[in-house]
């Protein structure tokens, strides 16, 4: 490799595509968790419906067998919650697992990038005193010529 080309370039590109993999793992994290957490409030809008509807019909003189249909699929329902706030808990350190994850991805490629400047801007002095170096040459062969 020639002093020209960052040394770390393969390293730094792997890191790269590391870190923007991790980042697709936050975003599919947060999709997942915004959905179980709009499961969740489906289901506590199903309850209040069914028990809205069978606080309606209690003066109504409906039959017991409807009335305890009702209250076992109500019974099923806060199941069905009890279970999505288990998956919601799940879901959320999922996704801070990954977050923490994508964090360390995006310090480790600053570092990268950190290096490569450093890098750069040694090259770049190297290149400043090799010109000075010519021009100061020139002028002694021109300061010989003249005299």
């Amino acid at each position: 490799m020639s002093s020209q080309t960052f040394p770390l370039a393969a390293v730094q590109e792997l890191a790269r595509f590391r870190e923007e993999a991790a980042g697709r793992m936050v975003a599919l994290a947060a999709a997942r968790l915004a959905e179980g957490r709009q499961k969740s409030e489906a289901l506590r809008d199903y309850r209040e419906q069914y028990a809205q509807q069978l606080l309606s019909t209690a003066g109504t003189g409906i039959d017991a067998g409807r009335i305890r249909d009702t209250l076992a699929f109500i019974a099923r329902i806060d199941q069905a919650l009890e279970q999505q706030a288990a998956e919601i808990v799940r879901l959320e350190s999922n996704w801070q697992l990954v977050m923490a994850d994508w964090n360390e991805r995006t310090r480790e490629l600053k570092a990268y990038g950190v290096l490569e400047q450093r890098h750069i801007d040694k090259r770049a002095l190297r290149e400043q005193r090799q010109e000075q170096r010519l021009t100061d040459e020139w002028a002694n062969r021109r300061r010989d010529a003249d005299v």
